[in-house]
């Protein structure tokens, strides 16, 4: 599962640094990030949306006819996107590659926000985190490199405590959860 996972990511990243070429060749970073965001904001605001582009069971026929009826770049009663992300989606559908597009667009994202020298930060901590801690945190990394920070924080009660960091591919693990899972394995291993 684990190199599947790994697959994917890279497979994503490649979507995305080419949905991020045809945008530099135009001059069209901004107009398409807003887009990405605003489509991003579809998938947060509508879980069976989400869960429909999720779906292992869509053939690649059925996927692109499902972007094909959602999305339009003339069709007012559809989702109005650029001729860009519309050949994008498509080229996604077509390739039976709709389940990557969540972390291909968040991939788009941080590439032009590394073009404008920012990094996005996800922070997964057990419980919500105080503005005074998370403002630590972010001087922390703002010591560390010389770009803007933005950090995404989530709650997941399953790490139990400590903390989650991740930008882009790397990741600082340090739940607990992290741990027991590293002392299980140990002791599996004297076994």
């Amino acid at each position: 599962m684990e190199q599947n996972t790994l697959l994917n990511t890279e497979v994503s990243r490649r979507y995305s640094k080419a949905l991020f070429s045809i945008s530099s060749k135009e001059n069209s970073e901004q107009e398409i990030y807003n887009e990405v965001s605003n489509l991003l904001e579809i998938f947060k605001s509508n879980d069976l949306f989400f869960k429909l582009f999720l779906s292992p069971l869509l053939s690649s026929k059925s996927q692109l006819k499902l972007v094909s009826n959602l999305f339009s770049n003339t069709d007012k009663k559809k989702i109005k996107v650029s001729k860009n992300v519309l050949a994008f989606l498509k080229v996604l559908a077509k390739n039976g590659r709709l389940k990557i597009l969540l972390s291909s667009l968040y991939g788009f994202q941080n590439l032009v926000k590394s073009m404008h020298k920012e990094i996005n930060i996800n922070l997964t901590t057990a419980f919500p985190i105080s503005d005074d801690n998370l403002n630590k945190i972010k001087s922390i990394l703002l010591k560390k490199t010389d770009k803007k920070i933005n950090i995404i924080s989530n709650v997941d009660k399953k790490i139990i405590g400590g903390i989650i960091l991740q930008s882009g591919s790397s990741l600082i693990d340090a739940s607990i959860r992290n741990k027991i899972l590293k002392l299980n394995n140990i002791k599996k291993g004297v076994n």
